[in-house]
C-alpha cells in the first residue's frame, strides 16, 4: 500500500499537477497516507471539503528534531493555505519536505477517486560521477547531534556502477555496515526500491537522500528508479540446534559468544538490528578496571580491593544493591581486561571521571576506536570462534518446557522468516528499555523530564524475563543525569553543557529545583543528580553572570532560543535583576538572592566555605543574569532481571531458572545507583556477568 502511495505522487507531479486540480472536486471527509520520511515513516491526515484541502495533520514521525521537524511543523499550514501537495519544501530538510508532499498527494488522489497509471521504470541518466553531501548521524561526547555523509556516484551506460561514500560522521559498525548493504543492493538490482537497515534508519535514509540527489544531477528520476521493486523472497520456517543461543550483541553479548564459543560450545549470537547498533557502539567504549597491565604502565596503584569499597562508598544505601554482585564486579575486572586485550582490544589510556573523592583513581580503559572499535572487534573475534551470527532477527518468547526450563528461543527475521533455536542454555543480553516508551513510563513513571534518551533496549528483556518467570527489581530512576543538552539543538553547538561528564563547567553555579546551591560544581555530575532526585526535583538550573555571558555566548544564545521539547519552557533565561529571573523560574526570590549573595561572597573571599570549591573556579555572578535549564538526559533502564554470581536468573519463587542466564543493562538492577560510578562502569558490568554467564552455561551443559 505504501508503495502505491508513493506512485500516486510521482505521476501527479510528474504531470505538474495535483489530484485536486486534475479532478476539481473530492468527496469531502479525512484520509491518510504514508511516506518515508528521513528518520521513518510519516504518516497524515488530509482533510478536504469539495473543492478546498481544510486540515494537514502530521499523525506520525521520527524525523530529527530542529531539522525534519521544520518541516513537520510549517508546511501543513502552507498545504491549506496553497490549496495543492505542490508547494515549496523548507531549507535543510528536503528528505521530510518531499515526504510530506508525497504523502498529501496521496491523500488528495484518494480524495479525488483517481485511478492513477503505474510509474514508468525506465530511466535516462548521463555517464559521469556526481556529488552530493546530506544531513545525517553524529555524536559529540556521546549525545545527538546532525552529521553528515558525502556520496560519490558514477553512471556509465544509464547504469549506477559505483557508489563511495568517502566521508561520514556515523560509526562504521553501523553506518559503515548500512552502506555496504545499501549499496550492494541498489547495484545489484539497479533500483532504490531498499528498505531502511533496522538500527540505522538515519544513515540509510540519509544514504537514500543522496543518492536520489546524484540521480537528478545526472537527468535522471530517482522516481522511476524506486519503482523497480526488488524480489523479496517468501518467508521460511527455520530451526536451528545449538548449545548456547545469545539473545543481543551489545558488549554483554558479544563477551558471552566469544566466550562460549572459545569454550567450545556450539554458539548463536541473535541480533534483532541488521547492524550492531546497540548502546554499547554508540557509546564512548570507556572500560573501568582495577589491578591492570594498563594501569601500571601508566604508574597507576589500584586493587579491586580498593575498586570495590570506592563503589561501595557511593552505592551503599541503594535498597537494590547485592554486595556479593559488586564484590564478583570489581574482583573480576582483572580478568576482563586480559579477555579483551586477548581478544584484540587495545586501549589508549587510562584516566579517571573525575579528579575528587571515589572517582580519582585512574580506572577508565579508554578503548581505541570507542564503542564502534570495541563491537567491531569483538563481533569478529565471535564469528572467527565459530558463531553464528543471525542479524536482523528479532526474539519474540522463549520456548519453555513443562518443568519451566528454558530450551531456545523463537524468533522473526526481516524476511518473515520463522525462527526456533533449541538451545540447551540461553542467555539474555538484549539490553533494557528506554526505547519503549510506554514501558518506561509503566516501570518508571517520575522519569517525565527527558529531554533526550539514548538507550537503545526495547523492552525485550523485560518481556522475555517476565515470561519465563524471573523476579524482576524494581529500580524507580534510569542512568540518567541533569545537564544542558537537547538534540534539537541543530545551530550550532554550546561551548560548554553545565552539568555533564564531559564537557562541565565549574565556575559556574548550579542549582536545584528551589534555587539553592547543594553541591561543589567540580563534583561529578551524579552528586548532584542525587541531591535534586532526592528532593524530589526533577531537573537542575545553572547561573551565569555577565563574566560567562563573555566567556560562553554560544551557550547562552542557544539557550535563549530554544524550548525544553517535554515542557516546552525555555531553555534559559535573562534578567538584569535576581528577582525577575527568580519570578521567570518560579523560584521565591528571597531564597534566589540568598543563594547569589552567599556566593559571591565566598567568590571575594576566595575560599568556599560551604563546598570548598577550588578558588580559581569561584567567579562572581553579577548582571545580566542568565538561568539554564538542566533537564534529564537518560541513557539506560535498570529495572530487570534478579540474577546471582553465577549470572543465572532467579525465579520469583528464589531459585534459578534452568537453563536461563543474564547478563548487562537487563540485570543491573542490583549493582547500580543514582549516584552512578561513572561511564565504564556499565560497560564492565556487561563484560564480567556476559563472560560469567557463557562459563556457567558451559559448566551446566558439560554437567548433563
Amino acid at each position: 500500500m505504501k508503495k502505491i502511495l508513493c506512485l500516486l505522487l510521482t505521476l501527479c507531479l510528474a504531470m505538474g499537477l495535483t489530484p485536486a486540480l486534475a479532478e476539481g472536486k473530492y468527496t469531502p471527509g479525512t484520509y491518510e497516507a504514508t511516506a518515508a520520511g528521513f528518520g521513518g515513516d510519516i504518516k497524515i491526515a488530509v482533510e478536504v471539503s469539495e473543492d478546498a484541502i481544510l486540515n494537514v495533520t502530521v499523525l506520525e514521525h521520527a524525523e530529527t528534531e530542529g531539522v525534519g521537524t521544520n518541516a513537520i511543523d510549517q508546511m501543513p499550514a502552507a498545504f491549506v493555505e496553497a490549496n495543492s501537495a505542490d508547494i515549496d519544501g523548507v531549507s535543510g530538510c528536503t528528505f521530510s519536505s518531499d515526504a510530506l508532499k508525497e504523502a498529501v498527494a496521496a491523500a488528495l488522489a484518494q480524495a479525488a477517486g483517481e485511478e492513477i497509471a503505474p510509474v514508468s521504470t525506465e530511466v535516462a541518466m548521463n555517464d559521469g560521477t556526481y556529488t552530493a553531501t546530506v544531513t545525517s548521524f553524529d555524536e559529540i561526547v556521546g549525545v545527538v547531534t546532525p552529521g553528515e555523509m558525502t556520496m560519490n556516484v558514477t553512471i556509465a551506460d544509464n547504469k549506477i556502477t559505483a557508489i563511495e561514500i568517502p566521508e561520514f560522521t556515523d560509526s562504521d559498525i553501523i553506518g559503515g555496515m548500512a552502506f555496504e548493504k545499501l549499496t550492494g543492493d541498489v547495484i545489484e538490482y539497479q533500483s532504490m526500491d531498499v528498505d531502511t537497515l533496522t538500527g540505522a534508519t538515519v544513515s540509510s535514509n540519509a544514504f537514500l537522500a543522496a543518492l536520489s540527489q546524484c540521480v537528478e544531477q545526472a537527468g535522471g528520476d530517482p522516481a522511476a528508479l524506486k519503482a523497480r521493486e526488488i524480489p523479496k523472497p517468501e518467508p521460511q520456517t527455520v530451526t536451528y540446534d545449538t548449545q548456547v543461543v545469545v539473545i543481543g550483541a551489545g558488549m554483554a553479548g558479544l563477551s558471552a559468544a566469544v566466550e562460549a564459543a572459545k569454550g567450545g560450545a556450539d554458539v548463536i549470537l541473535v541480533e534483532k538490528q541488521q547492524v550492531y547498533s546497540s548502546s554499547t557502539t554508540r557509546s564512548l567504549g570507556f572500560v573501568m578496571g582495577a589491578g591492570t597491565p594498563d594501569q601500571e604502565a601508566q604508574g597507576i596503584e589500584d586493587t579491586t580491593d580498593a575498586f570495590y569499597e570506592d563503589i561501595y562508598s557511593l552505592y551503599a544505601d541503594e535498597p537494590t544493591l547485592d554486595t556479593d554482585l559488586l564484590h564478583k564486579l570489581t574482583a573480576d575486572s582483572t580478568a576482563l581486561n586480559a579477555f579483551l586485550h586477548e581478544n584484540g582490544v587495545t586501549f589508549d589510556h587510562v584516566k579517571n571521571v573525575s579528579d575528587r573523592g571515589a572517582r580519582k583513581t585512574m580506572r577508565v580503559h579508554v578503548t581505541n576506536g570507542g564503542g564502534s572499535g570495541l563491537v567491531s572487534t569483538l563481533a569478529k573475534v565471535a564469528e572467527d570462534a565459530g558463531a553464528t551470527v543471525l542479524m536482523g532477527t528479532a526474539v519474540d518468547k522463549l520456548i519453555i518446557d513443562d518443568n519451566g526450563a528454558v530450551k531456545g528461543v523463537h524468533a522473526v527475521n526481516v524476511n518473515g522468516d520463522d525462527v526456533t533455536i533449541n538451545a540447551e542454555a540461553t542467555i539474555l543480553c538484549a539490553g533494557s528499555y528506554t526505547d519503549n516508551p510506554e514501558l518506561l513510563a509503566e516501570l518508571n513513571p517520575l522519569v517525565d523530564n527527558a529531554e533526550y534518551l539514548c538507550g537503545c533496549g526495547d523492552g525485550t528483556s523485560y518481556y522475555l524475563g517476565v515470561q519465563a518467570g524471573a523476579e524482576i527489581v524494581p529500580v524507580d530512576y534510569i542512568q540518567m543525569m541533569f545537564y544542558y543538552y537537547s538534540p534539537s539543538w541543530t545551530d550550532g553547538f554550546p561551548e560548554v553543557m553545565p552539568g555533564s561528564p564531559d564537557m562541565p563547567a565549574w565556575d559556574v553555579v548550579l542549582l536545584n529545583g528551589a534555587g539553592e546551591r547543594v553541591i561543589n560544581e567540580q563534583d561529578f555530575c551524579f552528586e548532584f543528580v542525587k541531591k535534586n532526585w532526592g528532593a524530589g526535583y526533577h531537573e537542575g538550573y545553572c547561573l551565569l553572570g555577565a563574566a560567562h555571558l563573555e566567556k560562553y555566548p554560544e551557550t547562552v544564545r542557544i539557550g535563549l532560543n530554544s524550548k525544553v521539547t517535554v515542557s516546552g519552557l525555555p531553555f534559559a533565561y535573562q534578567e538584569d535583576t535576581i528577582e525577575a529571573l527568580a519570578e521567570d523560574i518560579g523560584f521565591d526570590p528571597e531564597v534566589l538572592k540568598a543563594t547569589v549573595e552567599k556566593y559571591n561572597e565566598a567568590c571575594a573571599s576566595g575560599k568556599d566555605e560551604e563546598f570548598g570549591k577550588d578558588a580559581e573556579y569561584l567567579t562572581p555572578i553579577e548582571a545580566p543574569y542568565t538561568m539554564l535549564r538542566l533537564p534529564m538526559i537518560c541513557t539506560d533502564g535498570y529495572t530487570g532481571v534478579k540474577i546471582n554470581t553465577k549470572a543465572e536468573v532467579i525465579g520469583t519463587e528464589g531459585n534459578p531458572i534452568p537453563g536461563f542466564y543474564a547478563a548487562g543493562s537487563c540485570a543491573c538492577a542490583q549493582i547500580t545507583s543514582i549516584n552512578y560510578f561513572g561511564c565504564g562502569t556499565s560497560l564492565l558490568t556487561c563484560g564480567v556477568f556476559g563472560r560469567q554467564a557463557a562459563q556457567s552455561a558451559i559448566e551446566a551443559i558439560a554437567a548433563k
